[in-house]
């Protein structure tokens, strides 16, 4: 089973790269891709300084402390949007039965369906992540030790897993009714709003229910400890620290939908 394991990942990495390959062959759409990325999500940053102008803080929160965690939600983001983002386009390849090659091979559907294509414009996310978070670390002091580094790196990919296992497991629904993009744009919009901000700017019942749902493991909450806030009372610093875990729970769960749902898969014409 290991050895079958890392033989996949070995393909989709080939596959990844090709795929990355035929994308470079046209520059100018590289480019423009990777522009619109960063305006679309620099803009989404610059409202947060447009505010700032005129507030000290946010929920709490100062510039430099909202920067990092705006970062951090960016970048776990770009992580899953830079491989996985072709999962936008499952359901025109089920409606228009694309998805049929897929069955055809002696590889995961999935891995071939996600490793394609790539997402360009998730290189524009990164680089936005990258200078946010750049911007972030001139304005707040973080001890970056080797225990906060290694909790952060693994935060990070927490939240790139929960994004992703949501993004999944909501376009599962494609193999029953076809059709599963207003679901992801609005898992996509609560995902980059609400998980871009503090809980402290909600009110007390709303913090206690976003601090029960995957939302605030994205960001929140590695920004909280690694910042060194104290308004911990909601939940156990513990609690607080298991991004990866809860996002390697959701990645199992997301798996075990795709496999039961994928069954329900119909052809054209039936």
């Amino acid at each position: 089973m290991v050895d079958e394991f890392l033989r996949t990942v070995r393909l989709a990495w080939r596959m990844e790269r090709a795929a990355f390959r035929g994308e470079m062959q046209y520059r100018s759409n590289f480019l423009a891709m990777v522009a619109l990325g960063i305006v679309y999500q620099g803009a989404g940053f610059g409202i947060v300084l447009v505010v700032m102008h005129t507030v000290n803080a946010i929920g709490g929160w100062s510039l430099g402390e909202l920067a990092f965690l705006y970062g951090l939600r960016m970048l776990a983001h770009a992580i899953w949007v830079l491989p996985l983002g072709h999962l936008w386009s499952l359901d025109q390849a089920v409606r228009e039965a694309q998805f049929d090659r897929y069955l055809l091979r002696p590889l995961s559907p999935f891995v071939q369906f996600l490793t394609s294509r790539v997402q360009l414009n998730a290189f524009g996310d990164l680089l936005v992540a990258v200078i946010v978070l750049g911007y972030s670390f001139t304005l707040v002091d973080i001890h970056f030790t080797v225990t906060v580094l290694l909790y952060l790196a693994t935060a990070v990919c927490g939240g790139a897993l929960i994004e992703v296992s949501v993004q999944i497991a909501l376009a599962c629904a494609v193999f029953r009714t076809l059709n599963t993009s207003a679901l992801r744009n609005l898992a996509d919009s609560v995902f980059g709003v609400l998980g871009s901000y503090p809980l402290t700017i909600f009110s007390s019942f709303s913090q206690h229910v976003l601090a029960a749902t995957p939302i605030a493991f994205v960001a929140y909450f590695p920004a909280a400890l690694a910042l060194g806030r104290t308004e911990f009372s909601l939940v156990p610093r513990w609690y607080a620290a298991l991004s990866l875990p809860v996002g390697v729970l959701m990645a199992l769960a997301a798996a075990s939908v795709w496999r039961s749902q994928m069954r329900h898969y119909q052809s054209a014409g039936h």
